[in-house]
């Protein structure tokens, strides 16, 4: 039996025991033969591949979205100041990340585990015998992985640009055939381009006619999320003049088309029973079962029998931009994101009163990874850069409406549109790790982190440069992978 080689994760067993989420791939279909380099189906039933992309779901709620995502997301932008105090995660807020920082090392192991497990599914599906009963579940099931892959590869390439792709099984390695698949265990990185071409591949037309259309949240690939996940690849690929935006809004109208909605009342969406709304539409299930705990609420905010209880400094505080830009007394976003709470620490703020990100309340609450309200503004980013700002405020201003927030005159320039949708997305999906993203895509980082400032309105970040929107490759990569080359700048 043979496997994908995922060098990628030799070490994870013992770095990832000193956070918050040991949960693994769920099962291990290797089975040692050596006499042979033959391919082989791991699998001998339909059940084995769903039992091994079960596990590629689980592998979604560990690191890299219950704490990473909100360091990479809010941290790193100007949305949110640190709050802890590791060196490591301190390193995103002051955008001084080195090849060394162990966070950036997880994310690189964990993102390649989730593409891992995916290609295990699809290439021992497609060695496994056809059975004509079994077809429509067989194509489902490589479908979901197929978007497993998409997801964690739209953000490694996001992260760090040209990175290894490595979409074949491994036999078990002899003398015989080291040489062949060394280069394959260990490769090069592969380019942008290529990995964006893989990442469409994987979201087809043909493969997403085999997902389930929902209409609400869901823990599952599902063609909304798929569709969704076209148009943020579509928004997001190459030079900003070079994009297809008719594309982004095209793809956003067919998530629409899956009959999604904004629900009425914003803080439903952050509540335990406002879990898999019409407006979500890819979240990470939690429960009130031990093991099935979502951490980040630890992270963010901590409840202890419902009631907000802090004793040691929680990661992302809003920053004081942050709360300015907020209508404080008329934006129902502003109470249901940010809680005021007493803390024992004044790090940035009095410690009587000190905001908290308030997205996720309990341990049992779900994250949302991505919800309708996020594709309605990327329709909105995208319509303004074909000169359809008129249209693109309307959408904006149906999200303020829900806000309870005064509308905006339709009628305003190119420019004027943009900042407006930006500002939009910052104030409805914060804490939700997408700023940061949403500045490097429309080429505003260097701009925005330019002007964030400190508790103290003194610029804090030293060095805007360019290469920063890459974060760099880990070191310990580069020491067993002798083909990796480190991006520019670090």
């Amino acid at each position: 039996m043979k496997r994908i080689f995922t060098f990628f994760t030799l070490i994870l067993a013992a770095v990832s025991c000193e956070h918050f989420l040991d949960e693994k791939p769920v099962t291990d279909f290797t089975r040692e033969d050596t006499e042979t380099t033959e391919l082989k189906s791991a699998y001998s039933s339909l059940e084995d591949a769903v039992s091994e992309l079960n596990g590629g779901y689980a592998n979604f709620k560990a690191d890299i979205y219950e704490m990473n995502s909100f360091l990479v997301g809010d941290v790193m932008s100007d949305n949110c100041y640190v709050g802890g105090d590791g060196v490591a995660e301190e390193q995103f807020d002051n955008m001084k990340l080195t090849a060394n920082n162990t966070q950036v090392s997880i994310m690189w192991q964990q993102y390649y585990t989730l593409t891992g497990i995916a290609t295990n599914v699809i290439e021992n599906l497609k060695l496994m015998p056809d059975n004509p009963d079994e077809t429509a579940e067989r194509n489902r099931i490589m479908a979901e992985a197929g978007f497993i892959r998409a997801w964690a590869l739209f953000d490694i390439v996001r992260l760090w640009g040209d990175a290894p792709l490595t979409l074949e099984l491994i036999p078990s390695i002899t003398a015989e055939n080291i040489d062949k698949w060394y280069p394959i265990m260990y490769p090069a990185r592969t380019s942008e381009d290529d990995i964006y071409d893989q990442i469409l591949e994987d979201l087809s037309d043909e493969n997403i006619a085999h997902l389930e259309s929902i209409s609400h949240g869901a823990f599952q690939a599902t063609k909304g999320a798929a569709y969704g996940l076209r148009a943020k690849v579509y928004a997001t690929r190459g030079a900003k003049s070079e994009r297809d935006y008719n594309a982004v809004i095209a793809e956003c109208d067919k998530v629409a088309g899956e009959g999604y909605s904004l629900v009425s009342d914003f803080d439903d969406l952050w509540t335990v029973e406002g879990k898999f709304s019409s407006e979500g539409i890819f979240e990470l299930h939690f429960s009130s079962a031990a093991e099935q705990h979502n951490w980040a609420y630890w992270v963010l905010l901590t409840e202890v029998s419902g009631e907000v209880s802090v004793t040691w400094r929680r990661y992302c505080t809003p920053t004081q931009q942050l709360i300015a830009k907020f209508d404080k007394e008329n934006d129902s976003r502003y109470a249901s994101s940010i809680y005021w709470g007493s803390v024992p620490y004044n790090t940035y703020y009095p410690a009587s009163n000190y905001p908290l990100a308030y997205k996720i309340r309990q341990k049992d609450n779900n994250i949302i990874l991505m919800r309708y309200a996020d594709i309605l503004l990327l329709k909105a980013e995208a319509l303004v850069e074909v000169d359809r700002q008129d249209e693109a405020i309307d959408i904006v201003n149906a999200i303020r409406r829900r806000a309870g927030i005064q509308s905006l005159d339709r009628n305003m320039s190119k420019e004027s549109a943009r900042l407006a949708v930006e500002n939009e997305r910052q104030l409805e999906l914060l804490l939700e790790g997408h700023r940061w993203y949403d500045l490097v895509r429309n080429e505003r980082m260097e701009t925005v982190m330019a002007e964030a400032t400190d508790k103290n309105g003194i610029p804090m970040i030293a060095d805007v440069s360019s290469f920063r929107r890459k974060l760099p490759v880990p070191q310990d990569q580069i020491d067993i992978n002798e083909r990796l080359i480190q991006n520019e700048g670090y």
